[in-house]
C-alpha cells in the first residue's frame, strides 16, 4: 500500500471530494441566500443596514422593525 500508484490514488480521491463538497455548499448557500429586490423576503428579520439595502429595503435606527 506503499506505492507511488496508490498514494496518488488517494490523493485524487481526497481532491475530487473536497471538489464534491465545496459544489454541493456553493449551491445550496447561493440557492438560499435572497434575491435582490426580491419582495418575499421578510424584512422584519433583517439585522444589518447592508442586507436591508441588498434586498430593497431602507433602513431607519428609529424604527422597530429598523428594515421596511
Amino acid at each position: 500500500m506503499d506505492s507511488p500508484v496508490t498514494k496518488l490514488i488517494f490523493i485524487a480521491a481526497a481532491v475530487a471530494a473536497s471538489i464534491l463538497v465545496v459544489t454541493v455548499m456553493w449551491t445550496t448557500l447561493g440557492n438560499n441566500a435572497p434575491q435582490a429586490h426580491d419582495s418575499s423576503v421578510d424584512k422584519s428579520k433583517i439585522t444589518t443596514s447592508e442586507l436591508c439595502a441588498a434586498v430593497g429595503g431602507s433602513w431607519d435606527d428609529s424604527n422597530t422593525p429598523k428594515c421596511g
